[in-house]
């Protein structure tokens, strides 16, 4: 099946939303304190985050802010149906962020379609057959999920079909627009003087005596204090460490309500604030982004299996995304070694926009008060070597 390779984020985004993302500010006339290289959600929040601590903050995209890994996922904020399958320093890092984004979804320039609405989780596969044992061990961990029985399955999700024995359901998981995230953090960051150059490349970073001295772009030069460089699947200079991934997603057109939370079963289903359902949550190793026809045939069928009311409804889009991976599943948030004002975060795999605001507020805290937070140790960059 051949559907429209367009993301549902892209299509359905507001106007002003759009303006915020594709304005470009151009490179800036003096030097700044923090050059940020990379304008998707990671990027952005750090720059946010420094605005706060009154930096001059300079942000470079070689394309459109959340062209990325950002505009092509599913805009989950799921620590607790992601962190059992990470390595312990997860959980703080991912509990705190989502409690961020709750934050910072109060206020003003915060538009992003906010919904604390759970993950459930029905596939048995996930939690090993034992949804009891399964949920007991994640509370210890510090997640918040419970074991259900079939009747509380119809419960929260009615439109299921029905027949499950059992599950775990991760009530505090939330969800969010990751483009509508992207803008909001931008805009929040324009009002306190942080600047956008879209189409704009990094081509080579000038250092001398342990320091970034010049930063040089396609656009021009960019003198900096700090160059924080955030380009996910496209970043070097972890050569090894870093892998890309690819992951593929399809969606309807508006649908009456059929689902309250994100539903686990032989791939993740939701449905947007907006009506549409989306399917998907694939791995791929490498860098393809071309949809893939057979899988969206999958990724339909299991989606009508999953809910009734929804066969026969046809699935129109389809899009891929690529994401920054490594080998234990934890990013990498660190100071370059052998560079004193030059660090990297990337390696956010699937919870970068999780994972965003506290990589944002950590690393702020680093650059303007020289605090290493606890939570930054399991991300260091030489946790283990090159190519393992």
């Amino acid at each position: 099946m051949e559907l429209r390779n367009e993301g549902v984020w892209q299509a359905t985004l507001p106007a002003e939303d759009r303006r915020q993302l594709e304005a470009d500010d151009g490179l800036p006339n003096g030097p700044v304190d923090v050059l940020v290289v990379g304008g998707g959600i990671i990027g952005l929040a750090v720059a946010h985050q420094l605005s706060l601590k009154k930096q001059r903050v300079q942000v470079i995209e070689r394309g459109l802010p959340g062209d990325g890994a950002t505009g092509a996922g599913a805009g989950g904020i799921w620590p607790s149906d992601q962190g059992p399958q990470h390595p312990p320093g997860f959980a703080p890092l991912a509990l705190a962020s989502r409690d961020l984004w709750g934050r910072l979804s109060l206020q003003p320039d915060f538009a992003i379609e906010w919904r604390v609405n759970g993950f459930l989780t029905v596939n048995s596969n996930r939690f090993g057959g034992d949804a009891p044992s399964y949920a007991t061990a994640a509370q210890e961990a510090g997640y918040t999920v419970h074991a259900v029985d079939g009747d509380q399955i119809a419960q929260l999700e009615p439109n299921l079909k029905p027949g499950w024995a059992a599950g775990v359901h991760c009530a505090s998981d939330a969800h969010l627009n990751p483009l509508r995230g992207a803008a909001s953090l931008l805009r929040a960051g324009r009002k306190r003087g942080v600047r956008l150059a879209t189409r704009t490349e990094l081509t080579e970073l000038r250092q001398a005596g342990g320091r970034v001295t010049t930063v040089q772009t396609t656009r021009g030069e960019v003198s900096a204090g700090n160059v924080v460089v955030c380009t996910g699947a496209g970043i070097t200079l972890l050569s090894g460490r870093v892998r890309p991934v690819s992951g593929q997603l399809i969606a309807t057109a508006p649908q009456p309500p059929l689902l309250k939370g994100t539903v686990g079963g032989e791939f993740l289903t939701l449905q947007l604030k907006t009506g549409e359902i989306v399917t998907g949550g694939t791995l791929r190793e490498g860098s393809d982004t071309r949809p893939d026809g057979e899988l969206s045939d999958r990724l339909q069928a299991a989606a009508w299996d999953l809910i009734p009311k929804l066969k026969g409804v046809p699935f129109e889009r389809a899009w891929c995304g690529v994401r920054s991976a490594t080998a234990d599943g934890l990013p990498v948030v660190d100071r370059v070694p052998g560079c004193e004002n030059l660090w990297v975060a990337t390696g956010h795999h699937r919870n970068g926009v999780l994972l965003a605001p506290i990589t944002g507020l950590l690393l702020a805290q680093w650059l303007t008060e020289g605090v290493v937070a606890d939570e930054l140790a399991p991300l260091r960059a030489d946790r283990w070597s090159p190519g393992t």
